[in-house]
């Protein structure tokens, strides 16, 4: 079933939906900076590197919460903000880790690498679920303008499917004149 929606062009509750979604950011801002401030400075590499991982489950958190939803654009957002923000957050701190002395070149590379085929595979499984979603839309688009098409009455079509109806079939043609009676 379709939502309902107001004259404003809003899913009604948008504003809960509003309020909700800036609390789970301020919660979420104040979780990432006390992991930042959690750690001490030597070893703010690893809060860096943990605020990516946590700022992930943020977003799958979020796009699982899209279920939730009659009107899922907040949360779709937030799980894009937040999988950017993570993969931002460690692919930048691998990348820099050699020039600071936390990470050889080849482990640095290493943890790209890996990071890498993570953000890979998830944009893959992103973009077969979005070409599923899209199938899944044709697919409905006929259902729903079958929908749409009166119901015959179940007197029209008991007559018309009778089987006392006589079927009328046409003469043959005539091919050559009839035999003549002698």
């Amino acid at each position: 079933m379709a939502a309902s929606v107001s004259a404003t062009g809003r899913a009604p509750g948008g504003w809960a939906a509003g309020v909700l979604a800036a609390l789970f950011l301020v919660i979420a801002a104040l979780v990432l900076g006390a992991i930042y401030f959690a750690f001490p400075a030597a070893h703010h590499y690893d809060a860096l590197l943990f605020i990516g991982i946590v700022a992930l489950f943020f977003a799958l958190g979020s796009y699982l919460a899209e279920a939730a939803s009659r009107s899922p654009s907040i949360q779709r957002a937030l799980a894009w903000g937040f999988f950017g923000l993570g993969f931002a957050d460690l692919l930048g701190t691998l990348a820099v880790s050699h020039l600071y002395g936390v990470l050889s070149v080849v482990d640095a590379m290493l943890g790209l690498a890996v990071v890498l085929a993570a953000l890979f595979i998830s944009v893959g499984l992103m973009m077969w679920r979005a070409r599923a979603v899209a199938r899944t839309a044709a697919r409905e688009a006929p259902r729903q303008a079958w929908r749409q098409e009166p119901t015959p009455s179940a007197l029209s079509y008991s007559t018309a499917n009778s089987p006392s109806v006589p079927v009328v079939t046409p003469p043959p043609p005539a091919a050559s004149p009839p035999p003549r009676n002698p």
